[in-house]
C-alpha cells in the first residue's frame, strides 16, 4: 500500500467587497438591538455626566516656574508614515527571512524558498487593510501594515506564517 501526502497552500485575501458585505450584515443584525435600547427609559447612556467647575489658574511661583525644557512645544502626534516606510518594512522583513543579500543573491536558496511567500503575504496583509499592493495603503493603516510584516516569521513547516500568541 502506498501512503499519499497532499500538501495544499491557500493564500486567502480580503477584498473591500468583502468586507462591506460583512459590515453589512453585521450592521443590520444590530440595527434591532439598537432600537430597542433607544426606546427603554432612563439607561445611563442618556445621563449626563455632572462636570465639576474649573478653577482658576494660578500664577505659578518663582521656584514653580517652568524650566526651558517644558517650554518647549512637545510634539505627542505620531509620524505620519509614508510609502518609504512600507517599503522600509518589506524589505526589513525580507533581510531578516531571505538574508542580507536577497536582492543581489536571486539564486540562494532562501530567495527561492521564501520570495514568492513573502511576496504573497504582503499583498494578503494590504488586502486585509483594504488596499490591492503596500504602496497602495491609505496612511492610517500603514502603521498595521508595518506591524503585520514585523511578525512575520518561518514557521515549523517551513512556511511564512504570523506569531500565534497561543
Amino acid at each position: 500500500m502506498t501512503n499519499l501526502e497532499i500538501t495544499v497552500h491557500v493564500n486567502l485575501g480580503v477584498t473591500p467587497d468583502l468586507v462591506a458585505l460583512v459590515s453589512a450584515i453585521l450592521h443590520k443584525e444590530t440595527q434591532p438591538a439598537v432600537a430597542s435600547l433607544e426606546q427603554t427609559p432612563n439607561t445611563p447612556a442618556e445621563e449626563k455626566p455632572v462636570r465639576k467647575p474649573r478653577k482658576a489658574k494660578e500664577e505659578p511661583t518663582e521656584s514653580e516656574a517652568p524650566t526651558e525644557e517644558s517650554q518647549a512645544p512637545q510634539d505627542n502626534t505620531p509620524k505620519e508614515l509614508t510609502e518609504e516606510d512600507v517599503r522600509a518594512a518589506m524589505h526589513r522583513t525580507r533581510v531578516r527571512i531571505e538574508g542580507e543579500d536577497y536582492k543581489e543573491n536571486t539564486d540562494g536558496e532562501l530567495y527561492k524558498k521564501f520570495h514568492k511567500q513573502l511576496t504573497a503575504q504582503f499583498k494578503n496583509i494590504s488586502a486585509s487593510l483594504g488596499a490591492d499592493k503596500p504602496s497602495a495603503l491609505p496612511a492610517d493603516k500603514r502603521e498595521s501594515f508595518i506591524t503585520q510584516c514585523d511578525e512575520l516569521l518561518i514557521g515549523d513547516d517551513g512556511t511564512i506564517m504570523t506569531k500565534c500568541p497561543y
